[in-house]
């Protein structure tokens, strides 16, 4: 009896190490020091940009101006993304009249910090976005993000800032889900996720219940496009249409795309993508 004891005391101790590395991988991400030069993938100049969040995280950027125009898009990556993965978009909203500024957050492209938080900190590069725009004299500010990205915004709507629309695409519903949904099919008891999700609050420095961004959509007042696959394992279709139906804007669209994974939309589903983007922008024209 005392020898079982100790073999499920060892085992434990095991697993909970086990979750706790876990926690880290998923938390801290390795990144590109370098990003290619922007003439490779734009016509149009760009500038490069470097700006410090809050935190002091500095943060690199593409900006890429619209001659004439009054109105800017921040568009923001998902984890272990960065601003490559943003470009079709990027050109798309620079065909709209829209300037555009692409931000690495933090831990991704060539941008500081080696800590993902899934968003809460991220927020803070978003905010240094925003300003680095209202700097320039540019007040009609949109923002729109994939998956981590998309939580950046969400968490953004806590300083309550003044949008001009909001597109969420692939946005988790609360950490809890979003590392269950991550590490489900690893064949592990149930308990090995308290230290998971305990470990990562201590990484990101908040708790499982700020890390929810279901809970602060009755924040948000703006325009809002929510944007999801029907097919995606890691934010399930349950999870996003709670998203959108704790949404407080009165004006809101959603839309899943039909066996969509989670993945860049802009690559499997580029027609269907651009014909929704087109009905969502014509409202702001």
């Amino acid at each position: 009896m005392k020898k079982r004891l100790i073999q499920l005391t060892v085992l434990g101790f095991i697993l909970w190490i086990m979750g706790s590395v876990l926690g880290s991988k998923i938390a801290t991400m390795t990144h590109p020091k370098e990003i290619p030069d922007a003439s490779n993938y734009f016509s149009q100049s760009v500038e490069n940009h470097t700006f410090n969040s809050f935190d002091k995280v500095q943060i690199s950027s593409w900006f890429i101006s619209a001659d004439s125009s009054s109105k800017a898009v921040i568009i923001l990556n998902g984890i272990g993304g960065s601003r490559l993965g943003l470009i079709k978009r990027a050109q798309y909203y620079v065909e709209k009249g829209y300037h555009v500024l692409l931000p690495d957050l933090r831990g991704t492209g060539a941008s500081g910090g080696n800590t993902i938080t899934f968003g809460w900190k991220e927020r803070y590069d978003l905010q240094a976005s925003v300003q680095f725009l209202k700097d320039k004299g540019i007040e009609e500010i949109a923002v729109h993000g994939l998956s981590l990205g998309a939580a950046t915004i969400v968490y953004s709507f806590q300083e309550k800032p003044d949008y001009k629309f909001v597109v969420l695409e692939s946005c988790y519903d609360n950490i809890t889900n979003a590392l269950n949904n991550r590490v489900d099919k690893i064949p592990l008891p149930d308990f090995i996720y308290y230290p998971l999700r305990k470990f990562t609050e201590m990484r990101v420095e908040a708790t499982e219940e700020q890390l929810s961004p279901a809970s602060y959509m009755s924040l948000c007042k703006f325009p809002t496009f929510v944007m999801a696959g029907d097919s995606e394992k890691k934010v399930k279709i349950e999870e996003t249409q709670k998203i959108f139906d704790n949404c407080a804007a009165i004006t809101k669209q959603l839309h899943f795309f039909k066996g969509a994974y989670h993945e860049n939309f802009m690559y499997r589903f580029s027609e269907e993508w651009k014909v929704e983007m087109e009905s969502w922008l014509e409202k702001f024209e």
